[in-house]
């Protein structure tokens, strides 16, 4: 169900997390199902006794951020942008030129730090990811960009893959 502007205003006024958008709650419910997956094979110890498993994941948390400033700096975004609306202006360089959607590989990589416990959690983790940012996400917001930009997004569509590779 897609919401107005206004709709979502409101939402946000009166509940802070509604303002908080579809692929960040996507993407940390992937984490937390994979982190939950991960528990009985040592993550959940080292959550309450610490551990080299727990730094590198935190690691890749803290690279996953890293790696959204520089792309949103390239993006002439911030963290702090409007994450709704119609976008402004179209990115096809930089990272942009590798994959339709940056950002969402990037999170690829706290999820995949997962596999030191456990590589089936992390795996399935990162295929629930795959199929429900394709679907929930990125599905929607590449209608928008063929409505926005037309012709240009289409052939940047046809050159550029979604994520690193066709899916």
């Amino acid at each position: 169900m897609d919401f107005s502007e206004t709709q979502k205003g409101r939402w946000a006024t009166r509940l802070p997390l509604a303002s908080i958008d579809r692929s960040s709650w996507v993407s940390w419910a992937c984490f937390i199902g994979g982190a939950e997956m991960a528990r009985p094979f040592g993550f959940g110890t080292e959550l309450k006794t610490g551990g080299f498993g727990l730094l590198l994941v935190a690691a890749s948390v803290a690279l996953f951020f890293v790696l959204v400033l520089v792309i949103q700096r390239h993006m002439r975004l911030s963290l702090l942008a409007k994450t709704f609306g119609q976008p402004q202006h179209l990115v096809t360089s930089g990272w942009f030129s590798r994959s339709r959607n940056p950002i969402y590989v990037a999170f690829l990589i706290p999820l995949a730090s997962l596999a030191y416990y456990s590589l089936v959690a992390s795996a399935t983790a990162i295929l629930i990811y795959l199929v429900s940012m394709t679907w929930f996400v990125i599905a929607r917001e590449e209608r928008v960009l063929e409505q926005s930009f037309g012709q240009i997004y289409l052939d940047y569509k046809a050159k550029t893959p979604r994520w690193l590779f066709n899916f």
